[in-house]
């Protein structure tokens, strides 16, 4: 495996055992996986997400994301480049599967 793709399976590990973190830190909201996934696609997204489902403040909110995000060593550019990749992949499949459908 080269390093690009150890880096990106290092940061799927991540982002899994972020989702957990957050579907913990925030069991009163019962975020589902495709909820974290879209909110995760910035983190601002996320942010804003927790503010509106909670009613916490944008600043709050910001700490609480950004200490889960230091405890998994993910950057704000990691995060927004992982999920820009992973939503492309996650296109492609969908593409894949349709076209198999179609013809």
């Amino acid at each position: 495996m080269d390093n690009q793709n150890q880096t990106v399976g290092g940061l799927q590990s991540k982002f899994g055992e972020m989702s957990s973190a957050l579907k913990a830190q925030f069991a009163n909201l019962n975020l589902s996986d495709a909820q974290i996934k879209d909110a995760l696609k910035s983190p601002d997204d996320l942010i804003n997400m927790i503010c509106e489902k909670t009613g916490m403040s944008k600043e709050a909110a910001t700490q609480k994301v950004h200490a889960l995000m230091a405890q998994y060593n993910i950057t704000d550019d990691q995060a927004k480049g992982f999920m820009a990749r992973w939503g492309e992949k996650v296109e492609h499949g969908i593409e894949t599967i349709k076209s198999k459908f179609t013809h």
